[in-house]
This record gives structure tokens, C-alpha cells and sequence, in this order.
């Protein structure tokens, strides 16, 4: 069996897998978005986009299976730095250091998107003023290679187990979605400030009002450059148990 055939069966089933976890995730939030209508952040504006969005939903998984299959294949065949013996400590401290890195390469490609001369790559994400759970794959490719090169390159200089790596694209797939769901169902104090995590709220807002809430799994990256929004915490907050939530969505989306 040559490498490119190798390559092409484990590309296959990363994006059988990917579909596999997209799938499922989508519709546990369409049935938890129809049961608690009263969850939803942006109350005065409705998403009609689902299916524009699903309809550019190939080019995004396609991206992202190839540059995750690559980082793979490539440890799988030597061209990397070894990786550690997977352990109990090795496991978790390599997924959590990653977990960390990706959030500081998500914050800043996302940064380096809003940026002028690329926000034609980054534009189409952002028709979805209301996002869905859907909307977490409405993006162009170059958006999406930005996005998901790091998993192509982390294999280079972290030495995580692949079994790693698997957990932590599940999770990213999984809490890419959440972002976008729309809902704030999980509000939690652990979500805002002194905690570093971020919630749907953050990344909801990010999407009404365009230049707050850049990072993807915490919240730590806008609070130390000044880009978290205002109202960001007192949101989060309304829509914990026994909090009164914040109207989100008026006026219309701030723009520079």
C-alpha cells in the first residue's frame, strides 16, 4: 500500500468521523434550542441561514479532516518530534498545554481575519449575524486552513500523544459548535471573570457585535488585549440560575 493510499483511508475516516460528531452535536442543540426558546442570547434577531450554511459545511470539513489526517499521518510515519508514551500524567498535561496553544493561534488568526486586507476570507462566517449551531462551519477554505493548520503543525514541537490529539479535535469540534448554538444553556460562573473559560455567550456576541470575544476556549487572551466585551460577564451572568438575562441583538451589529 503506497503513502498516498494510506493518507487517503485515514483522511476518509476522519471525515466520516467529523460528520459523525457534527451530526450528532447539531441536533442535540436543535432539540435543546426547541425545548428552551428562553435561552436564546439574541432575542430580537432571527437566523433563516441554516441551510446556506450547511450548504458550504464541505468545504470547512474537508479543510479540516486534511489538516488533521496530515498532522496524523505524519507522527504516525516519523516525520515529527516523537511523541511521549501516553500515561496518566503525559495525557492530560500534553492536552491540556495544546488546549492551550490552540486558543492563543485561534485568537490571533482570528485577529489577523478581522484585519482589512484578509476580512474578505473571513467575511462569509460572519453573515450569520445570529448564529446557529450550523454556522460553525460556514466559512471560506482559507479561513478554515488558517483555522485548522495548527493541528498539520502542533505535531512538530509538542510531543502529544495521538490518542490526544483525537480528545482534543472531538472537543473542538464539539465546543466549535456549542459557540455557535445560539442558546446560552450551560451558563456557569466558571464562565466569566475571575475563571478563564469562555461560554456561547462570548462567541454569540462576537458574531452581533464584530470586534469583541476573538478566542475560542477561554476568555483570557480578550481580557490581557483589551478586545473582551463589556457586557460580557453581566450577560453570562443573566443567564445563570436566578440571573436576569440581558437583551442581546439591539441595535444592529457594530462594525469598524
Amino acid at each position: 500500500m503506497t503513502l498516498f493510499t494510506e493518507f487517503l483511508i485515514l483522511f476518509v475516516m476522519v471525515v466520516a468521523a467529523v460528520l459523525a460528531v457534527m451530526l450528532l452535536t447539531g441536533l442535540f442543540f436543535e432539540v435543546m434550542n426547541a425545548r428552551h426558546p428562553e435561552r436564546r442570547i439574541q432575542k430580537h434577531r432571527v437566523n433563516k441561514r441554516k441551510w446556506a450554511e450547511l450548504k458550504q459545511a464541505p468545504v470547512s470539513i474537508l479543510t479540516l479532516s486534511a489538516c488533521f489526517a496530515f498532522g496524523l499521518f505524519a507522527q504516525g510515519n516519523g516525520w515529527t518530534i516523537a511523541p511521549l508514551a501516553l500515561s496518566w500524567w503525559s495525557g492530560p498535561l500534553m492536552l491540556l498545554v495544546s488546549v492551550v496553544l490552540y486558543d492563543a493561534w485561534f485568537y490571533w488568526v482570528h485577529r489577523l481575519l478581522h484585519w482589512k486586507p484578509f476580512y474578505r476570507f473571513h467575511a462569509l462566517h460572519h453573515k450569520s449575524v445570529a448564529p446557529t449551531v450550523w454556522s460553525n462551519h460556514h466559512e471560506s477554505f482559507v479561513e478554515a486552513l488558517l483555522n485548522q493548520a495548527y493541528y498539520a503543525l502542533i505535531v512538530f514541537v509538542l510531543p502529544i500523544p495521538w490518542q490526544m490529539l483525537v480528545v482534543q479535535k472531538v472537543y473542538d469540534q464539539i465546543s466549535g459548535m456549542l459557540g455557535h448554538a445560539g442558546h446560552e444553556h450551560f451558563a456557569s460562573p466558571a464562565g466569566r471573570t475571575p475563571w478563564p473559560l469562555a461560554s456561547t455567550v462570548f462567541h454569540d456576541q462576537h458574531h452581533g457585535h464584530f470586534r469583541f470575544n476573538y478566542g475560542h476556549s477561554f476568555s483570557l487572551w480578550d481580557r490581557w488585549m483589551g478586545t473582551l466585551h463589556p457586557r460580557y460577564d453581566a450577560t453570562l451572568e443573566g443567564f445563570e440560575p436566578g440571573g436576569e438575562a440581558v437583551v442581546e441583538g439591539r441595535p444592529g451589529p457594530e462594525r469598524s
